[in-house]
């Protein structure tokens, strides 16, 4: 392909060259399943129909070779998370009881994503049930960190996240319910946004969570991340708001965000924070009491409740007709076998949480939210995306050793800073912030107040210019 345009070049550079002629839908779509093959080892994917995406290619093509109006997203191959639905693949939401279960619709994003001509790349591994921080998957393969084997992808979206990371797909969906989009692009090295509650329509994600869940987007820059969003949101696709770094107030929380953060991620964010305030930044202290408290008495009930209400609504559009009993069967994961425990008794304990989360603890940690920013003057909350680089673990409970300290119950740990946002609808931004001393990514992470995601992608943008650019892992680029 002329001018080394491939499936590792940026996004917007791709379509740009979609557009002028330059490169072929078909030829993309080529070189992004070679790339996919030749890395079947880093168990990203769980399903693809080359058949079907080279026709969809090659249709994308006649299209633009017939003058038809071209959607922004044009002849782009995007691998979509396997437990968001896409017709014509089974959503297995990396369990076995779910296998051959098929959706009879696409999800609405994407539904949006076809629309403005996107062709689907396959389906992405993810942790089971989407109920973990490592994409270890017992049926369909480990998820490998392309960055270096053995420690882990992060998830719950690690598929998604190591195929853009690797380069075998330009763009991804994924779905954060407690950091399953930010915390895997920390630990892979690319941007994801979790945005504002309801900014991207709802349904056809399993399992349910409507309060908390969202899909989220995954590229390798900041502006293929904003043209990802205004499509999602149904926007024009525009430039990003023009922001000099001297207008900037950034937040930094202390106290609990500062907790377990170990010696290569406090050195790669003092570095990037000094980037922000030479260039002109204000970065301030700011307090946030409770919050990491406050956040977990809304987030658990919610996830616990509405994931077992939610299951039957969304099995029974599906073929084969399959019992949740029959799915809770296979479940190879002790804690997704517990969360998703259809059991009435069960219910009806948490029913109570629930409802004061939703009622009352909920509001309350918006509030919070709401007078820092606005009292604070804040444009964004600053802070890593996870407290550590990806760590060496077997499971979401086993112990970790960080900065030679034993460390117990890891995967609470690696999303202590990425649950609030869920719980209060705001939206969050993860970018590489640099490597660590050993080599691994580190995310920094900026949060803004409700409905603020398009400046926020704009002061991610600021930092991205000022950090210049970053590296691609060794692993999977060729």
């Amino acid at each position: 392909m002329p001018d080394q345009l491939d499936t590792s070049s940026p996004i917007a550079r791709l379509l740009a060259a979609l557009a002028a002629g330059e490169l072929s839908a078909e030829a993309l779509a080529r070189d992004m399943l070679a790339r996919c093959e030749r890395h079947r080892d880093l168990h990203a994917l769980i399903a693809q129909d080359p058949a079907q995406l080279l026709e969809a290619a090659r249709a994308a093509d006649r299209r633009r070779a017939a003058g038809e109006p071209p959607g922004p997203l044009h002849g782009l191959p995007i691998l979509v998370k396997d437990n968001i639905d896409v017709l014509g693949y089974a959503t297995t939401a990396g369990t076995p009881g779910l296998i051959g279960v098929c959706p009879n619709a696409d999800a609405p994003v994407v539904t949006r994503l076809r629309d403005a001509g996107a062709i689907i790349a396959g389906k992405a591994n993810l942790h089971e049930l989407a109920v973990g921080g490592t994409s270890h998957n017992e049926h369909f393969g480990h998820v490998v960190n392309p960055w270096r084997t053995g420690v882990v992808a992060g998830g719950s979206s690690g598929g998604s996240a190591v195929a853009v990371a690797a380069r075998l797909v330009p763009a991804a969906l994924g779905t954060d319910t407690n950091g399953s989009v930010r915390g895997p692009c920390s630990f892979n090295g690319i941007a994801g946004l979790r945005p504002s509650f309801g900014r991207y329509p709802y349904g056809g994600i399993f399992p349910a969570t409507p309060t908390r869940d969202t899909a989220g987007a995954m590229a390798v820059d900041i502006e293929g991340l904003a043209i990802l969003d205004a499509v999602l949101a149904g926007e024009p696709v525009a430039p990003l708001p023009a922001i000099a770094p001297g207008e900037l107030r950034l937040g930094q929380p202390l106290g609990d965000f500062e907790t377990l953060v170990d010696s290569r991620t406090a050195a790669v964010m003092a570095a990037a924070l000094d980037r922000l305030r030479e260039a002109g930044a204000r970065i301030v202290p700011v307090e946030l009491p409770g919050l990491h408290a406050l956040a977990n008495r809304v987030a658990w009930p919610i996830s616990a409740y509405e994931a077992i209400v939610g299951m039957p609504g969304i099995l029974a559009g599906r073929r084969p007709l399959t019992r949740i009993g029959d799915i809770v069967a296979k479940i190879a994961s002790p804690v997704a076998r517990q969360r998703f425990n259809p059991d009435p008794a069960r219910l009806a304990q948490l029913e109570p949480a629930w409802r004061e989360a939703m009622a009352a603890l909920r509001p309350r940690l918006q509030a919070q939210l709401a007078a820092c920013f606005r009292d604070q003057g804040l444009d964004a909350l600053v802070f890593p995306t996870t407290p550590f680089p990806a760590v060496a673990i077997a499971d979401d409970s086993a112990d970790m050793v960080i900065d030679g300290r034993h460390v117990a119950g890891g995967f609470g740990h690696f999303i202590r800073n990425l649950v609030y946002q869920s719980a209060a609808g705001i939206p969050s931004l993860s970018v590489p912030a640099g490597l660590a001393i050993d080599g691994l990514p580190v995310g920094i992470n900026f949060d803004g107040p409700l409905d603020s995601d398009r400046r926020l992608l704009a002061i991610g943008r600021v930092f991205e210019q000022l950090r210049g650019p970053f590296p691609a892992p060794g692993k999977g680029v060729r």
